[in-house]
């Protein structure tokens, strides 16, 4: 936090400043005498707080008051004042000043109103802030993640802030020692601290300077980070340029084709060596292209592998297995895994169309399964979680919900979800981005997608159309 002085009584201003010094180690205070001297430092420093005397030669602290109020709105005031001045400090409020000081300035008072200043900038960063995550969200990241310092250096958009990663301990050393240089911190999995730090030069790569810029800053270093574990390497991006990531693209898709034909003619030697093949490409791509590529062939074999069927990819089913690849560290354990769905997936489909089982009566770990399902509480219950705890594959699991539920297990799992949203909407004081993620879904524009496809109104126009009119709906 950055705190001025100003007084035409030197030894009031030093007094002041030491009390302050002693009471806040950790924060900036400048000695700004007074008069136009004092407006133009001031205006060079832009501090967060102000302490201002009012009969001053020059320019009264009225007059300067009255200026900062109008060029520089979000510096608050506190007028210093003497008992023959109140009828000064009265209008000193009404001009916009946040607070009044009688003079000697008492240390316990400097300490509240300092601390009550620094409350509010915390309010406003945290606001300022929320209303940017709304704007460009950023998956898994929400408000209460973010952890705020010294914001001062959010609102001082002249210097440059850096953002770092490391562990929790790392991390929290480093706010310890030195709260002053750290904006703030954000948790962004239980391995991984993120920390944005004030930058000691210009770095547009891993830094920003103006407060619109750092969610898109934050979102590439989060996208870097993320690769950087995932492929194991310390240069996550260097996989080629545009025209050759097209390419690759492009030549993935062909052999994805190749494994859904083999997979649907139950080949598993040319199953087995496509997939080696499709694995080799996917190497090549970056952490996004590979995740899209490796949902479209998993969404493909959740819907079915019927030979004469024509397979469409709904929405909801993309998400699930675009999320359920999130959740593995390292490409290698996605490998291990793709491989065990595909292979055994479709080892298990030939048995069951082999041995006739699938006209068979599945009712005892079908309806164990379905009664898994709608008394779970957990919103984020996977396939793979089911299917183990019934004792089927996955893919026969899914299979079996689409033939004896008319959809897949996805699609029943979304229903579920939207229901129970509807349920929190109606029966609680919850936001909306609050309830998206309570019900799994990190990114709130596409859970208000989804629930007006399902109920046909947004969530605020759902909760007007019940007469529910007194509940902000962040993020609606």
């Amino acid at each position: 936090m950055k705190i001025c002085v100003v007084d035409d009584e030197r030894e009031v201003r030093v007094s002041i400043i030491q009390k302050l010094t002693a009471l806040f180690p950790h924060d900036q205070v400048f000695d700004t005498e007074f008069g136009y001297e004092a407006l133009q430092r001031i205006e060079l420093i832009q501090p967060d707080l102000v302490f201002l005397d009012i009969r001053m030669p020059e320019l009264d602290g009225l007059q300067i008051l009255q200026h900062l109020h109008e060029k520089y709105p979000s510096i608050y005031v506190v007028i210093i004042s003497g008992y023959d001045d109140f009828e000064y400090a009265r209008k000193a409020l009404t001009l916009g000043a946040a607070d009044f000081l009688l003079k000697p300035a008492d240390r316990g008072e400097l300490m509240d109103i300092v601390l009550k200043i620094r409350e509010k900038l915390k309010q406003t960063f945290m606001k300022e802030l929320g209303q940017l995550l709304n704007i460009t969200p950023i998956p898994n990241i929400s408000l209460e993640q973010i952890h705020p310092f010294n914001v001062s250096l959010w609102f001082d958009e002249r210097e440059w802030k850096r953002i770092e990663f490391g562990d929790r301990a790392s991390v929290m050393e480093r706010c310890e020692a030195a709260p002053q240089d750290i904006l703030l911190t954000v948790t962004v999995d239980a391995e991984t601290e993120g920390i944005v730090v004030r930058a000691d030069s210009e770095q547009p790569e891993t830094g920003f300077r103006e407060k619109h810029d750092f969610l898109n800053v934050l979102k590439s270093q989060l996208r870097k980070k993320r690769e950087s574990r995932f492929f194991q390497t310390a240069d996550p991006v260097a996989r080629g340029n545009r025209l050759q990531r097209k390419e690759r693209v492009k030549q993935a898709a062909r052999i994805r084709q190749q494994i859904i034909h083999y997979a649907r003619t139950g080949d598993i030697g040319e199953l087995e060596k496509s997939l080696d093949a499709w694995f080799e490409c996917l190497a090549k791509l970056n952490y996004d292209d590979l995740r899209k590529e490796v949902a479209q062939l998993m969404a493909v074999l959740d819907e079915g592998l019927g030979k004469n069927e024509i397979i469409l990819v709904d929405e909801d089913t993309l998400y699930y297995w675009h999320d359920w690849i999130g959740h593995h560290q390292t490409w290698n354990d996605l490998k291990r895994r793709i491989r065990h769905m595909v292979i055994n997936g479709v080892k298990a489909l030939k048995n069951l169309e082999q041995t006739g089982r699938e006209t068979l009566d599945t009712s005892s770990w079908f309806k164990q399964a379905l009664h898994l399902i709608e008394n779970s509480a957990d919103m984020n219950l996977s396939l793979e979680a089911v299917s183990e705890a019934v004792n089927v594959h996955p893919v026969t699991l899914s299979r079996m919900f689409k033939q004896q539920m008319g959809v897949t297990f996805v699609r029943y799992l979304t229903r579920k979800r939207m229901q129970h949203a509807s349920h929190l909407l109606l029966h609680t004081n919850k936001k909306v981005n609050e309830i998206a993620e309570e019900v799994g879904y990190a990114d709130y524009a596409y859970f208000r997608s989804l629930f007006k496809k399902e109920f046909g109104y947004s969530p605020s126009d759902f909760r007007k159309k019940n007469g529910i009119l007194n509940v902000p709906d962040e993020g609606e």
